[in-house]
């Protein structure tokens, strides 16, 4: 007894506290707390998370074929989409939820959980916008491109949920490991996605950058409507589309070169023979020119180079690349164009048309070997026509900056430049010089001359119309006679 008196602590009891807390009211009880919308949102995507991943591990099997389901359904395919989307319905339904908030850009409660928990999290409304071309995740932060301009958005994504979108989208690519730091991905609707991560990040600043086309006309007019190229040489600029020479596409990164190479090649014949390459499936010729002979070829790498032989062999009538990035693709398109073959096509990432020839062998070289100055000729020889692109300040907007003609005398071994169009940033507005070389004529004569003559006469037309000033021929420095 006196063991448990001595454990007791006693607390002296004063009749004025207590008369006190009498008159001021009963003592206040602590409120339960008060869930924010965006914690119940949160909550109810963890619920429907738990429950179906709980369903689907107790059905043997079934979680591999659920996995193959969300990466379909995370590319966009439609059907996929709406099987989880219905899923989630029903849950709502049955347990008495469909009236929750949830964040206000997602287009329902149904779609916002999807898509926080199967879909592309934040980045999912920017799909819907149909003019920004591009979003990013950086770390925490999402951006989207909006009326030029990279804007910083409300939504979050955590370092969990990226890499859980990582891994879903990694799927598409099996032989591509998990680890891997720099990835491309294409998606089912088109978009292109790029990952960034650790090591080549820093800590906590993974990179996701989505790009998507917003032209769905691929035609002269349409880009003429954008203010891509001058109205007043949609003439010009078909016929010349259409008389066989090789084109290269020029510029950096989102300034409408792929776009244009598409547009010009849908005005090329539909009976010949093509072979298109790309490293990620972007062009779909077999949608937009469903009854020409076209091959598709995705490939890149050790997987190129193995290929070229075949390609060379091959009885196609022209080669198309999707984008000469490195010094194996340059190298197949240089020696298919340089046997003869016309009417080749590639965008490449180059902004310096006057020292292209130079930087193009240099890039062949430095992969392939050989001679440099004799590479040089040889790209001279193949390409005959460059279109250079560029973006405004206003990063929605592109423009055709030039057009040159590559020259190169077979006696005297000169390369020589020579602008035809000419644009003007100050004005807003495009100049021409009608020159061209006697040895595309004789191309010309061997494809299409029709369509030469009205190029040379709509040229002329605008040349007279719009002179270019101080126009002059560009011999650069790595040419013989500079």
């Amino acid at each position: 007894m006196d063991l448990l008196k001595e454990d007791v602590k006693y607390r002296k009891f004063h009749i004025d506290d207590y008369l006190s807390k009498i008159k001021s009211g009963r003592p206040k009880t602590k409120k339960r707390k008060t869930l924010s919308d965006s914690e119940l949102f949160t909550n109810l995507c963890r619920s429907v998370q738990s429950y179906f991943e709980e369903q689907w591990n107790k059905a043997e099997g079934e979680e591999s074929r659920m996995l193959e389901r969300q990466t379909k359904a995370i590319i966009g395919i439609p059907d996929h989409v709406n099987y989880f989307k219905d899923l989630i319905r029903k849950y709502l339904e049955d347990n008495a939820k469909t009236k929750l908030p949830y964040p206000k850009w997602y287009k329902s409660l149904v779609d916002g959980i999807f898509h926080e928990v199967w879909g592309l999290a934040g980045i999912s409304a920017w799909m819907d916008i149909s003019e920004s071309q591009s979003a990013k995740i950086i770390g925490e932060r999402i951006y989207y491109l909006i009326d030029g301009k990279m804007a910083l958005q409300e939504q979050k994504i955590s370092s969990q949920r990226f890499g859980a979108l990582k891994k879903a989208l990694l799927l598409l690519t099996p032989k591509v490991p998990q680890s891997s730091s720099n990835i491309e991905i294409l998606m089912h609707s088109g978009e292109r996605v790029t990952i960034y991560d650790d090591p080549l990040t820093k800590d906590g600043q993974h990179i996701m950058v989505f790009r998507k086309y917003v032209v769905f006309s691929y035609t002269l007019e349409e880009q003429a409507r954008r203010g891509t190229i001058p109205k007043e040489a949609l003439g010009m600029l078909k016929s010349l589309a259409k008389v066989g020479f090789n084109i290269l596409f020029c510029g950096a990164v989102r300034t409408a070169k792929t776009t244009m190479l598409t547009t010009f090649q849908l005005l090329e014949d539909p009976n010949l023979e093509g072979v298109l390459i790309e490293s990620n499936a972007e062009i779909p010729l077999h949608k937009l020119m469903p009854k020409s002979p076209i091959m598709q070829l995705v490939c890149d790498g050790d997987e190129l180079t193995g290929i070229t032989k075949k390609l060379m062999r091959s009885d196609g009538d022209y080669i198309i690349c999707g984008e000469a990035r490195d010094g194996n693709m340059l190298s197949l398109l240089v020696e298919i164009s340089n046997r003869g073959t016309r009417h080749c096509k590639s965008t490449i990432h180059l902004t310096d048309v006057f020292d292209l020839p130079y930087d193009m062998a240099n890039m062949i070289v430095g992969k392939k070997g050989g001679s440099l100055e004799h590479t040089i000729i040889k790209v001279a020889k193949s390409f005959h026509y460059v279109f250079s692109f560029i973006q405004l300040a206003d990063r929605s907007k592109k423009r055709l900056k030039g057009i040159y003609e590559i020259r190169y005398g077979y006696l005297s071994h000169r390369i020589s430049i020579h602008q035809i169009c000419s644009y003007d940033p100050g004005s807003d507005s495009w100049t021409f010089s009608c020159d061209i070389g006697s040895d595309k004529e004789a191309i010309a004569r061997e494809e299409n001359y029709n369509e030469f003559l009205s190029y040379r006469k709509e040229l002329k037309i605008l040349a007279e119309k719009f002179p270019m000033k101080n126009y002059k021929a560009v011999v650069p420095f790595y040419s013989k006679g500079a």
